[in-house]
C-alpha cells in the first residue's frame, strides 16, 4: 500500500512544479530527482521496482464476513424481479462459490453492485 503523506505538502508541490521536466522523468523513469534525492536512504530494488497493484482477499471475504450479505444481495427479489437473471443460475454461482468449488467472487461482486443499483433506483422512483 502506497502512502504519500510527504506528498501533500503544497510548498513542496510548488517547488517541484517549477523544477524542469528533465529532473522529473529522464531515460524513461519518473520521478527522477525525486528517487535519486532518496537513493542513500533506500535500497535500489525498493526504489526503482515497478508498480504493484493492491488487491483485496474479495473471494475469501465473500466466504466469510461478507458470505451473509452476498447471498441476500445476490439472490434478492430485486435481482430476481430484473427479469435479467435466473434463480438456479444464481443459487449455483453462490453455492459454488461458498463450497469452494469455483471463485465467482469477480462475478458475485458485480452482481452484488448491480443489487445495489437496483436498490438505490427503486428508492429514487
Amino acid at each position: 500500500l502506497e502512502v504519500r503523506e510527504p506528498l501533500m505538502d503544497h510548498e513542496l508541490i510548488e517547488w517541484l512544479a517549477t523544477l524542469p521536466s528533465s529532473l522529473k522523468i529522464q531515460g524513461g523513469e519518473g520521478k527522477y530527482v525525486f528517487k535519486k534525492a532518496f537513493e542513500p536512504l533506500l535500497p535500489h530494488d525498493v526504489l526503482y521496482r515497478p508498480k504493484m497493484g493492491f488487491s483485496v482477499p474479495l473471494a475469501r471475504w465473500l466466504r466469510g464476513p461478507l458470505a451473509q450479505r452476498m447471498s441476500e444481495s445476490v439472490l434478492s427479489d430485486r435481482m430476481l424481479d430484473s427479469g435479467y437473471f435466473q434463480r438456479d443460475a444464481l443459487e449455483r454461482m453462490v453455492q459454488g462459490h461458498l463450497k469452494g468449488q469455483a471463485d465467482h467472487s469477480d462475478a458475485l461482486w458485480a452482481l452484488i453492485m448491480f443489487d445495489a443499483f437496483l436498490r438505490v433506483s427503486h428508492q429514487s422512483a
